[in-house]
């Protein structure tokens, strides 16, 4: 077997280290001393042992046990020949340093190795360590590009064991080394993503025969685990990617795709409904002064349907086809406090309280106040009809950095955290009669604005809406 040698620097720091295992004990603390020595010795690349003065292995790292039977416990005589058992005796009597070649021996065959001797500095204890010598300076780099790769790598054997994974896999998959895990067994814990743009196949071939991927969401993020069948006899190969900014691009792309066929059928139904839409209007307002009294209900049901109508006709059309806008030197907090008024009557009939807050008087950007004023109007008409008994509103704005933050935060329902990367998709809706088509028209004109729209919500504690307008230079 291979092993490289760490420079005699580290390992003395290292010996160090683990002479102050003692004093932290005298002082109360409770230390593990099989786990921390464990650490020390992890951090040497190559076969390293931790033996007492009697040569009884006391700890090992785990790159001994990756290639031979070792067990603490048992004395290290055990793999040496007697003029090597000899030398090791005096080294430990002498408690001096040295490094010889030596044979290990095994069942199997005997390998030349050199063998440095380390005494642990102030106590009757001894590092160890193996270096093949016939190790040559390519084995080195490959391990090293194992570990240090950019993308997670794992080798697994035909049960789906972890043999072997690099720094990226153990960081994202809590992976502990000498710790045996099914790689199988552990993504079943996870959420597998099956409706992703591009990403449609679940472990299933793809370019070859011997390749199959998955993408699976960890932490808010999401990899593609990638299994190259048999990569070596009887070992898979699994490389694991971010893919979280390739996935928000392919979805943002299948967004912009839908609004396009949106238009393109908003277009046409506009064209279509709006002759018939007329003449309607037209008739019943000639109707209306023949009208009886128990007849007029009738009528303001038929007109405010005609309304309703085209209320999601004009959406529809801001879809298709943008209003040119107008930029301006605009104030928010005077937008924003002419939409909190109009909008209190409303709230008034709903029994809700709307607070409106500006840090200072002018909060200045350039943008279409109308357009603006849309905006606010249907978060603060969402939130309204969020809360079904009595709430409140929150209406802020304040400036932070580059930017002027505006909230508008509820009390009310909340959103299903499911829903929530819905809420741009056109005729997605949470309101039994609601259209789908109020926020991602407000998403639109923001992204005019060259702003941002963040939400939070919880499931009965409510919503908040977060725009970011950037300052007027």
């Amino acid at each position: 077997m291979k092993f490289i040698l760490a420079k005699r620097r580290d390992i003395n720091m290292l010996s160090r280290h683990l002479s102050q295992l003692e004093p932290f004990q005298d002082c109360g603390e409770q230390i593990d001393q099989a786990k921390f020595s464990s650490r020390i010795l992890n951090h040497i690349s190559e076969c390293a042992l931790l033996t007492d003065q009697n040569g009884i292995i006391l700890n090992f790292n785990e790159q001994s046990k990756q290639y031979f039977e070792m067990r603490a416990g048992i004395k290290i005589y055990t793999y040496l020949k007697p003029e090597h058992v000899e030398w090791l005796k005096s080294c430990m009597m002498n408690n001096k340093a040295d490094e010889r070649e030596i044979q290990l021996l095994f069942v199997d065959s005997d390998h030349e190795c050199t063998c440095e001797f380390i005494p642990v500095t102030g106590e009757e204890r001894f590092i160890l360590i193996f270096k093949d010598i016939n190790k040559g300076p390519e084995d080195e780099i490959f391990t090293t590009i194992f570990d240090k790769a950019i993308h997670g790598l794992m080798l697994i054997n035909a049960n789906g064991s972890v043999v072997r994974s690099n720094l990226f896999a153990n960081k994202l998959l809590n992976l502990q080394n000498g710790r045996k895990v099914n790689i199988y067994r552990l993504l079943d814990e996870y959420e597998t993503e099956k409706n992703i743009p591009g990403f449609d196949q679940q472990f299933a071939p793809q370019a070859t025969e011997n390749i199959v991927s998955d993408v699976i969401k960890i932490r808010s993020h999401y990899f593609e685990f990638t299994k190259v069948n048999e990569i070596s006899q009887g070992y898979d190969l699994i490389v694991i990617r971010d893919i979280s900014e390739v996935v928000e691009y392919m979805r943002r792309v299948d967004h912009q795709d839908t609004l396009k066929v949106v238009g393109q059928l908003a277009a046409g139904i506009a064209h279509e409904i709006r002759n018939p839409m007329t003449s309607l209007k037209g008739f019943i307002q000639l109707l209306e002064p023949n009208l009886k009294d128990h007849q007029k209900m009738y009528f303001e049901v038929i007109n405010s349907e005609l309304k309703r109508i085209e209320t999601i006709m004009t959406e529809f059309l801001m879809l298709a086809k943008p209003k040119n806008t107008v930029f301006e030197k605009i104030n928010l907090t005077r937008v924003l406090a002419d939409t909190v008024d109009m909008m209190k009557p409303q709230a008034i009939l709903h029994d809700v309280d709307i607070k409106f807050n500006a840090r200072q008087s002018e909060h200045l950007t350039f943008g279409d106040a109308n357009r603006l004023k849309q905006v606010f109007i249907n978060l603060i008409k969402n939130a309204l009809e969020a809360m079904p008994d009595k709430g409140e509103i929150f209406v802020s704005v304040e400036t932070s950095g580059n930017q002027h933050l505006i909230s508008v935060k509820d009390n009310g329902c909340g959103i299903p955290e499911e829903k929530l990367n819905k809420l741009n998709e056109p005729f997605f809706t949470t309101k039994v009669n609601g259209t789908g088509l109020g926020l991602p028209v407000s998403l639109k004109i923001i992204e005019e604005h060259q702003g941002t729209v963040n939400v939070i919500s919880r499931l009965y504690e409510g919503t908040e809406f977060k725009i970011g307008l950037p300052l007027m230079e």
